[in-house]
């Protein structure tokens, strides 16, 4: 039986290959090794940039398209990395030889620039061409913003629009910058929402130094999704897990899975007590639901970042935990559970069961995430440089990494920069929400605004030479 395919972007990080990206087609059956497809046409390599897609729903009867993300930067007079307006190209997924809409870039309504593309999400339906998303820091560090984009035809002449409706996160930390990272579409009772969330963070010294970030309660809200305004009860609300990554719909709830605090990277490791998986109202009430060890624990499967989690239509959980070394390298747990057995606040290991032969060991890369497979019982998983598919026995054949994946050596480093569904695939999640397109970043990158040239040097030096 054939499972859903990704779409997945790589970066590479080899000198003599700098500013390069490549987008690859991923798909598997439920048995055997994924396969890549190189994506014909202009559509394949794209340079000076580091790029995420996302397929979606189009309008106007247009049927299925890609909205394909550059991120460019600049250096400025003093040596500081400065990100630019991010590129918005449209392509047919049939004919990837050009692009139905090229390279535009796009303002807010206060002239401001839609900048940090972070996540999509596309209703479908009558609502087929709208596009939520998330700016994750907007124009000179100022905070993230909820979008939306509309896609339509005139004529023969396709067309993406920023809509003049916007919403702008506001920190409640002490000198604090909101960061949007994840919305969902949502219809209950007849009435549509949108459900955003946020980081936020201050910053004091170096950006490339972990110990120099305070993370505060991260931040959801409740919006109209004409206006993009918090609806009554709606928040905002700063009651959630510091740094959280993910936001997502099952059985009437939220479920949001926060790091608890900055992303270490040093031996021995080092990870975060706040770190939790929380469940969340539609009136944005906040249940603890499982957490990490507390610190000063004996290293166990505890001590650990809950990074990552993916609920399957039968209830199904998969869960990610990890931290990284001085190196970069990745070391945590892939777990299985019933998500209503995740409750109580407890330990991870109380509520979860690792999954046999995936307990992962110094996987090299800094990427993420799980995707739900069109099967009730398999994820996608991307650990490190490695993404296959796994139920609850372990992974279905075996992984398939970036060189492979891309075409481009090891040496080269090469690494996934971001996954998401490829549609037409798992367009509904639940009976009601709406998640049909689901990305992820590569952290590094998303992150690397701001940084001089020298700090974002070594740091890329450090991981390129895990």
């Amino acid at each position: 039986m054939s499972i859903s395919k990704v779409v997945a972007t790589f970066y590479n990080f080899a000198t003599s290959l700098s500013n390069k990206g490549r987008l690859r087609l991923i798909t598997s059956s439920s048995t055997s090794t994924p396969a890549y497809t190189p994506v014909s046409g202009s559509g394949t390599e794209f340079t000076n940039t580091d790029p995420i897609a996302f397929y979606f729903n189009g309008g106007s009867g247009t049927g299925i398209r890609v909205l394909l993300v550059k991120r460019v930067y600049h250096y400025d007079s003093s040596g500081n990395m400065v990100q630019d307006p991010c590129l918005l190209s449209v392509y047919d997924p049939n004919d990837w030889s050009a692009p139905v809409i090229t390279d535009s870039t796009k303002k807010y309504s206060d002239g401001k620039d839609l900048l940090n593309v972070y996540s999509i999400n596309s209703p479908g339906g009558t609502d087929a061409g709208t596009l939520y998303g998330a700016d994750y820091t907007g124009t000179d560090n100022d905070n993230g913003r909820i979008f939306k984009l509309i896609h339509g035809k005139t004529g023969s002449t396709e067309t993406l629009t920023l809509d003049s409706h916007d919403y702008q996160f506001v920190p409640t930390g002490s000198g604090a910058t909101a960061h949007s990272v994840d919305s969902v579409f949502n219809t209950e009772s007849g009435t549509d929402y949108v459900y955003a969330a946020a980081q936020q963070y201050s910053l004091s010294g170096s950006p490339s130094n972990p110990a120099n970030y305070t993370y505060y309660n991260s931040i959801i809200v409740k919006l109209d999704p004409g206006t993009l305004t918090p609806v009554s009860g709606g928040g905002p609300s700063a009651s959630l897990a510091p740094n959280v990554f993910d936001l997502q719909y099952y059985g009437g709830s939220f479920y949001v899975t926060a790091l608890g605090g900055a992303q270490w990277n040093q031996y021995p490791i080092k990870w975060n007590p706040a770190s939790r998986i929380q469940k969340v109202s539609t009136s944005l009430a906040v249940t603890d639901l499982v957490k990490a060890a507390v610190s000063g624990t004996t290293a166990d499967s505890n001590t650990f970042d809950i990074r990552s989690l993916a609920i399957l239509e039968d209830g199904t959980a998969y869960i990610i935990n990890g931290s990284y070394d001085n190196n970069f390298a990745f070391t945590g747990h892939l777990w299985h559970a019933n998500i209503a057995d995740l409750t109580g606040d407890d330990l991870l290991s109380n509520t979860a069961k690792v999954i046999s032969s995936v307990r992962i060991s110094t996987v090299n890369g800094y990427l993420w995430a799980l995707l739900p497979a069109d099967e009730l019982s398999k994820v996608w998983g991307m650990l490190g440089d490695t993404l296959g598919v796994y139920d609850t026995s372990g992974i279905s054949g075996s992984s398939i990494d970036a060189a492979t994946a891309t075409g481009w050596s090891a040496s080269q480093n090469p690494a996934f920069n971001a996954i998401s569904l490829a549609m037409p695939t798992v367009t509904r999640r639940g009976r009601r929400a709406i998640k049909s397109v689901r990305g992820f970043v590569h952290p590094v990158l998303v992150s690397r605004a701001g940084m001089s040239q020298d700090e974002y040097d070594d740091f890329m030096s450090s991981y390129a030479g895990k």
